[in-house]
């Protein structure tokens, strides 16, 4: 039946083709073949070849296969286990290839030994180590928060105070809005989840208010409120290390390639001055490009409405909200309390389940949190591999060579810029992160880089260059895809916006970063 419906054109094979889904995989697949079976250059060996093949294919597959994140990385995890393209622990505690288990080599005195390890079993739990990593914890637990701030209403609930208190004006409801992400940002890892889920029914409740149709096509005000609830989105992302679900990567691999300390309340000193001064900028700079105009008396009577369908702060969001400020101040006394930040969270959670604030259903059903956790933890195993079977560095070794006459300073803005216009290549700041923060740290530390200023630098970065297109990830392409805003107007006020990122942190945050001693 399928064949028959089809058969008669050439168009109709293309289409009888297209309903495989399979098939777009295939460019992934054909990379990641490609570049497995390539001759190994000095510095590389055949595993770290087949690992290159395989962090190839899962960008491809990113890209463009119709397969979610979490399938295509269990695929990868397969193909590496199967393939035996991890480092394996002998039963003496060496590391080796798995691909060399139980093969001999000659030690330094001329004697043969075996190296005793499970080429396969030792590769499986190299493949799924990354869910024990404190990181995958941290962002997992910080779904679950969100998942609270979300059912108790204490989100919209402060994003409706602030509008309420601030919408007198155009440039008021974007500072209004810019707070509401700030607020939400340390506690709802998911960007997407805050800006999606939160922050965007406000905002479209509010154009709504305005006398504004949905999908208008060109409005001032609509356009003025998705552009600066967009950014907003970005810039709380690079505040905190949990902000954004790449973020954790990136302090990751810091950590890894330049043994510095990038917990939650170091990520949030270094983007702190420089943050805060794009939040400030964000609303008039927008308001000059757009010159949108509001009715405040009919947003006024909107947001009444809104706040008091809502109803009086519940029991629940009490416990909330006390949670929540246990885990501000341990977070940003770590150093003090000596209690690790994965923990605070993870304790936030077992707290607000037993305050009956979230029921062990909501954690079982919060899909977003499993889900992350599954292809962070992925990605986590596929970092630290990269790093230990070298490919990491042989990667930084190659980006280096085109900066090998420059000054650590020179080399530290060109890597930051370089790695904030990648952008453009990806529709996914997470792939983004994956794909290039190792080795654009790996380049650094060869090219001797300030690490803590390489570090912060690519920290921010990672999330305040989706600015730069409309379907960066998942909040900016929701609030371009309203219309407000045609498509060529976005990526050029995107491009304006990352104008003023660049200069902000390249001069107000080099000030603040040299302040603290950063380089």
């Amino acid at each position: 039946m399928l064949l028959h419906r089809y058969v008669g054109s050439w168009k109709g094979y293309v289409e009888l083709v297209k309903s495989f889904r399979f098939v777009s995989a295939l460019p992934a697949i054909v990379i990641a073949i490609a570049i497995a079976h390539l001759p190994a250059p000095e510095g590389l060996s055949s595993g770290g070849m087949r690992l290159l093949g395989v962090f190839g294919g899962v960008i491809m597959g990113l890209l463009t296969a119709d397969y979610d994140m979490s399938v295509i990385m269990a695929v990868a995890l397969l193909v590496l286990t199967l393939s035996k393209s991890f480092m394996c622990t002998t039963s003496d505690g060496h590391h080796v290839e798995c691909s060399k288990c139980n093969t001999m080599y000659q030690g330094d005195l001329g004697l043969w030994h075996e190296y005793r390890c499970d080429p396969i079993g030792g590769s499986f739990d190299v493949a799924i180590s990354g869910f024990s990593n404190k990181v995958s914890w941290l962002v997992f637990s910080a779904f679950h928060i969100g998942k609270a701030v979300e059912k108790t209403g204490f989100g919209r609930r402060i994003s409706l105070m602030l509008v309420g208190a601030m919408g007198r004006s155009a440039i008021g409801i974007g500072y209004a809005l810019c707070l509401a992400e700030l607020v939400l940002a340390p506690f709802i890892p998911s960007n997407t989840a805050r800006g999606g889920g939160i922050v965007y029914p406000i905002v479209e409740s509010v154009i709504a208010s305005l006398g504004v149709e949905p999908h208008a096509g060109k409005d001032p005000i609509g356009g003025f409120l998705s552009i600066v609830a967009s950014n907003a989105n970005l810039v709380s992302s690079s505040l905190f290390v949990t902000g954004m679900a790449g973020n954790p990567i990136v302090a990751s691999k810091a950590a890894s390639i330049f043994g510095i300390e990038f917990g939650f309340s170091e990520w949030m000193l270094g983007a702190s001055i420089p943050s805060l001064l794009l939040l400030f900028l964000l609303p008039p700079l927008m308001y000059v490009l757009l010159r949108p105009k509001i009715n405040s008396a009919n947003l006024s009577r909107e947001i009444r409405r809104q706040r008091y369908a809502l109803g009086s702060a519940s029991r629940s969001e009490y416990k909330l909200c006390a949670t929540l400020a246990l885990c501000l101040v341990l977070w940003i006394g770590t150093p003090y309390f000596g209690i690790d930040a994965t923990v605070v969270a993870y304790m936030a959670i077992v707290i607000l389940t037993l305050l009956d604030v979230l029921t062990w259903h909501d954690v079982v059903n919060n899909y977003k949190a499993w889900d992350t956790f599954f292809w962070l933890a992925s990605f986590i195993v596929l970092a630290e591999q990269l790093t230990a079977l070298g490919v990491t560095d042989w990667i930084g070794n190659s980006l280096s060579r085109s900066l090998h006459n420059a000054t650590p300073m020179t080399s530290t803005i060109s890597l930051s810029l370089v790695y904030f216009l990648s952008m453009y290549l990806f529709s996914s700041i997470s792939s983004h992160v994956v794909a290039f923060a190792g080795p654009f740290f790996a380049a650094g530390h060869v090219l001797g880089c300030p690490p803590k200023l390489l570090a912060i630098l690519i920290a921010v970065f990672s999330s305040l260059a989706g600015t730069l297109t409309p379907f960066s990830t998942g909040t900016v392409a929701i609030y371009a895809s309203q219309g407000y805003i045609s498509q060529p107007r976005w990526f050029m006020l995107g491009l304006l916006f990352a104008l003023v990122i660049v200069v902000v942190n390249l001069t107000a945050g080099m000030l603040w970063w040299k302040i603290i001693g950063w380089y």
